[in-house]
């Protein structure tokens, strides 16, 4: 299967801490792969890899390499609104939105990448401006009705629930038109009722299999539900990686996380 993503032998040092131990894995196309772990086994490093907010001491990320075929797009070789452009959008565990802004606003904000309009034509609202504004504005509109949120457009970020919020990161980074969907742990500080619609909308954007994603969460129910494959990391290495029905009974990842979680 063609992978979209792949991460081979990539390794993170903190001063004497090794956040990420020759980590090689892949993420095929169309699927959605779980990433998870204890805290501290380096998932969000890895995310911040791929954004590329920290970089690594060694090993490559390539966008549509196989993990024994040729080699594809290095990303590490890119800034970070260059691999934006690639169309890889990513939510963080900590929520990120303009409070003041509308929700409209925000979700637009996602969508801003491709902008061709420079700083000048901005100053100067140029028609060019104008057509790009529109067509952010359609694609805002268009990701919020998806996801439920059509009739809070235009209320101000603030003051909103948490789970909605959360809806709107999700919106956000959906605006984009990604590829490569990275999600940090979407569902923490939801109540049980609200993890289970976010499954249902995660599911839901992905069910033309043109999306791929990348999820890292410590829900294990919603990791199951949705994930094609599942990689475990513990102490910056991978232990396992397989089906989710594989990993869940592998001994190695009961010890290491399953088991204690229970």
């Amino acid at each position: 299967m063609t992978a979209l993503l792949t991460v081979r032998d990539l390794t993170v040092r903190f001063g004497g801490v090794t956040a990420l131990d020759e980590v090689s894995f892949a993420v095929p196309a169309g699927q959605v792969c779980g990433l998870i772990g204890p805290n501290g086994a380096g998932k969000t490093t890895l995310f911040d890899c791929v954004s590329r907010l920290t970089r690594p001491q060694a090993g490559r990320i390539e966008l549509g390499a196989g993990p024994a075929g040729p080699a594809g797009q290095d990303l590490l070789a890119l800034h970070p609104h260059q691999v934006a452009a690639l169309g890889i959008a990513r939510t963080f565990q900590h929520l990120g939105l303009v409070a003041s802004l509308s929700v409209r606003d925000n979700v637009m904000l996602g969508a801003q990448h491709g902008s061709r309009a420079g700083f000048a034509a901005s100053a100067l609202r140029l028609p060019l401006v104008r057509a790009e504004e529109r067509e952010l504005r359609r694609r805002a509109d268009q990701v919020l009705d998806r996801l439920g949120l059509a009739g809070i457009a235009a209320h101000p970020a603030a003051g909103l629930p948490y789970g909605t919020l959360k809806r709107i990161e999700l919106a956000r980074a959906l605006a984009a038109e990604p590829t490569l969907l990275m999600l940090d742990e979407p569902a923490s500080g939801l109540a049980h009722g609200e993890v289970d619609e976010l499954a249902e909308l995660i599911e839901d954007v992905c069910g033309d299999g043109e999306l791929t994603v990348l999820l890292v969460e410590h829900h294990m129910g919603m990791v199951m539900r949705l994930s094609d494959t599942v990689v475990v990391l513990d102490f910056g290495r991978v232990i396992a990686a397989g089906a989710p029905a594989e990993v869940r009974e592998d001994p190695v990842v009961l010890e290491a996380y399953l088991g204690a979680a229970t």
